[in-house]
């Protein structure tokens, strides 16, 4: 409603488009970014913009979470299948948030995983990572949306491992540590073209009560385990 003057933004369509001669000074908004642009009595120029428009108003960044809800006792179960994990190996595990979009639910898969450990001098072992790739043979009418990992006995957040791993995986994180306490730690964020949200668990959880005991065997025989010994401990005889 304002009738004050607006620099011009074009939209850059085509390799080389007609130049605006009668702007003193514009943008272009190319697939590389928004661009200042100038006619001056000696020059015409052409220049990464360090922001846009001073006679524009600013945008926020923002999510408003919309996933499906997972229910407390698929994440209950998610929760003893890291216990789980973590009382044979010491060790991370993951699993999969999908959408059945036929029966309208959530589902949990667990793909084929590795995990890695150190093994201390003494045999104490300790997490150091997980690897997996999201099966592609899900039935079409599964979308994935997100995943569930632990930390073990460490705190949930979001490691700068995770944050790599999640930085072009659109969808919700959850993190669960502390897997030795009742409840556990849990951590949730959502990552959308890069950018990170932390989200309040109740917004993406049906709740917890405690965790349950009925995990089926398949998930513990999809999880791998190597084991890393620090290069100044062998275990050979030298």
């Amino acid at each position: 409603g304002s009738d004050r003057p607006v620099t011009p933004v074009l939209i850059k369509t085509e390799a080389d488009p007609p130049w605006p001669k009668e702007e003193r000074i514009f943008y272009i908004l190319g697939r590389n970014g928004l661009h200042l642009c100038r006619n001056h009595e000696f020059f015409r120029s052409c220049v990464p913009a360090p922001r846009g428009p001073s006679d524009l108003e600013e945008q926020a960044s923002f999510l408003l979470p919309e996933f499906p809800m997972i229910p407390r006792a698929l994440f209950e179960r998610a929760v003893g299948f890291f216990e789980r994990t973590a009382d044979l190996y010491a060790a991370e595990a993951a699993v999969l948030l999908v959408w059945d979009r036929g029966e309208g639910r959530v589902r949990l898969v667990v793909p084929e995983q590795t995990a890695t450990v150190s093994v201390g001098w003494n045999g104490t072992r300790y997490p150091i990572g997980l690897h997996y790739v999201p099966p592609a043979d899900l039935p079409a009418n599964w979308v994935p949306f997100g995943d569930i990992h632990s930390h073990v006995d460490y705190s949930a957040y979001a490691s700068a491992t995770d944050k790599a791993d999640e930085s072009h995986a659109a969808g919700l994180h959850v993190v669960v540590g502390r897997i030795s306490e009742e409840p556990p730690d849990i951590h949730v964020e959502a990552v959308v073209d890069g950018m990170r949200f932390e989200l309040e668990a109740s917004r993406v959880i049906e709740g917890y009560r405690r965790r349950r005991t009925d995990v089926p065997a398949e998930w513990i025989d999809r999880v791998k385990v190597e084991e890393i010994v620090p290069g100044w401990w062998s275990g050979r005889a030298s």
